[in-house]
């Protein structure tokens, strides 16, 4: 047999101990994968707040109709992917984004119906369907322009509203910066340190 072999034989019983730490950690690693899971949440409250992609592009900026749309709500059309309702700020995509770890590997993501569809951009298709309007009559007795609630109508007509598709624009929020590969290099660097 041609070659070199060698044979590593620690006699020090401290160095065999740290050797044996190091072993039984990169066998647990589950509490270093939640380490990680907790950044990226964190990480990712930051794309909310900063209305950025992970790799720092601005997410697309709203629709006039949009914003219009939010006013009518009594919302202030601030932010992008949070309705600052009446001041209360928050939303339940941002809010429901979260990690689970396992011993392999950490998962990253929202429950929330609609956060594919924010993430990666997509078109919805809605049908035709029926619906109903409501106005008042002016003083006049003339059908007054304006929508109102049900209950203030004198005036219900029914209505076909069509077929449309609405256009979402990709405003991706999870994913890894490069300040997100950094701190998780230097936390895998001390988790493995003796």
């Amino acid at each position: 047999m041609t070659g070199i072999r060698l044979s590593l034989q620690i006699n020090d019983a401290a160095a065999r101990d740290q050797m044996q730490d190091l072993l039984d950690r990169m066998e647990n690693r589950q509490g270093f994968f939640k380490s990680v899971g907790e950044l990226m949440v964190r990480s990712t409250s930051d794309s909310f707040r900063n209305q950025r992609a992970p790799d720092g592009t601005p997410w697309v900026s709203l629709r006039p109709a949009t914003i219009r749309a939010r006013e009518r709500k009594g919302q202030l059309p601030l932010t992008i992917l949070r309705s600052n309702s009446k001041g209360k700020s928050g939303s339940a995509l941002a809010g429901s984004v979260s990690s689970i770890a396992t011993n392999d590997e950490v998962a990253i993501g929202s429950p929330v119906r609609h956060a594919a569809i924010h993430q990666l951009g997509g078109t919805i298709n809605k049908p035709a369907r029926a619906a109903k309007i409501y106005r008042r009559k002016n003083a006049d007795g003339q059908v007054g322009r304006l929508f109102v609630r049900k209950e203030e109508a004198d005036v219900v007509t029914d209505v076909t509203i069509p077929a449309h598709t609405i256009r979402i624009p990709a405003r991706p929020f999870l994913g890894v910066s490069a300040a997100d590969e950094r701190a998780i290099l230097e936390m895998g660097i001390e988790w493995l340190s003796l």
